[in-house]
């Protein structure tokens, strides 16, 4: 895992779009590709929380770390989480626990900057994917509904205990 350049956020454009496409095609929404521009996904390298993991060599998984949660977690105090969001790893890789291993990075990360939860959220309505994240240990602590440049999301909260 290492951070994204300016330049690089169009690769992770790149992975999360292919990602969407292919629930798309299966009929789920997880992102819409409008919020996954590499416009878009530059103003996040430019704070340094986008994050591109690497194996042999090629990027093969992308996700968004960052220390504030506004839209889901607002009452959550500073320093005291991380927040983890478009996690996505490219359909090669799938099921070989890149996905896996890039939220662990983020768990040490986070417990090495001393912060007491990593947190995230995800689609209410997805329970493969909320049975990956209870499987790594998060437990759902709630959910919310809000919306997202124009969309209603229904979303379960889910945090690790660092």
């Amino acid at each position: 895992m290492r951070p994204a350049s300016v330049e690089e956020a169009a690769v992770a454009s790149d992975i999360l779009s292919e990602a969407a496409r292919w629930l798309m095609e299966r009929g789920q929404t997880l992102w819409h590709l409008e919020e996954l521009t590499p416009e878009l996904l530059r103003l996040v390298a430019r704070q340094g929380e986008l994050f591109l993991a690497y194996w042999q060599g090629q990027a093969v998984g992308t996700l968004i770390y960052q220390h504030t949660d506004p839209l889901f977690w607002p009452e959550v105090p500073a320093g005291t989480s991380a927040f983890v969001h478009k996690v996505a790893v490219r359909r090669a890789v799938a099921g070989q626990g890149v996905a896996a291993a890039m939220l662990a990075w983020a768990q040490e990360r986070a417990r090495a900057e001393g912060l007491a939860f990593l947190r995230l959220d995800t689609d209410f309505n997805r329970p493969k994917l909320r049975s990956f994240y209870e499987g790594l240990g998060f437990v759902c602590v709630g959910e919310k509904r809000v919306t997202r440049m124009g969309y209603p999301l229904h979303v379960a909260l889910y945090e690790l205990k660092l």
